[in-house]
């Protein structure tokens, strides 16, 4: 087996009132044009901190700080060999408050609310992504559970962790 380049990166499903914000994200180095939620690569210093790292996209990329948001929850971990790169995110979803006036611009693409339902799926993303707002949408944002997902020749694997 040949040695790989790592990518560590973070998404953020951000929900408000029935409505998913994605972004359009365009001219990455990582994915073809896409839709994707609200994050980006892993620093080297926060390789022990995938939160942090997820608070610092929404930050840098929609203006949120942590304090505009609740229910910040991790619930996919994703594994995936590109033949060059093993790539593992990890998907979050969060609850924009209330309060919080809803993000309108990101330099990274174009920002878009779509109502929470299965059809906002089947929109073009990277195969991880695709995978965890799928499952999201069907049954994970129906409990509190911490996924893995793994990403073959064959196709994806979606498994429940249990804490131990």
């Amino acid at each position: 087996m040949s040695l790989r380049a790592t990518r560590l990166m973070t998404s953020i499903f951000l929900v408000r009132n029935g409505k998913l914000l994605l972004l359009y994200r365009f001219g990455s180095s990582a994915i073809p044009d896409s839709w994707v939620g609200i994050g980006g690569h892993i620093e080297p210093d926060e390789i022990r901190d995938p939160t942090g790292a997820a608070l610092r996209e929404l930050h840098e990329e929609v203006g949120l700080a942590a304090e505009q948001i609740s229910d910040l929850s991790l619930r996919y971990v994703s594994f995936r060999d590109t033949g060059d790169e093993l790539r593992s995110t990890f998907y979050f979803t969060a609850d924009l408050r209330p309060e919080t006036p809803a993000p309108t611009s990101c330099p990274e693409g174009e920002l878009r609310w779509f109502d929470i339902a299965p059809q906002t799926a089947t929109l073009p993303m990277p195969p991880t992504a695709s995978v965890a707002l799928s499952h999201w949408l069907a049954e994970g944002r129906h409990d509190d559970l911490l996924r893995s997902i793994v990403m073959t020749a064959t196709g994806s694997q979606v498994l429940s962790l249990a804490q131990g």
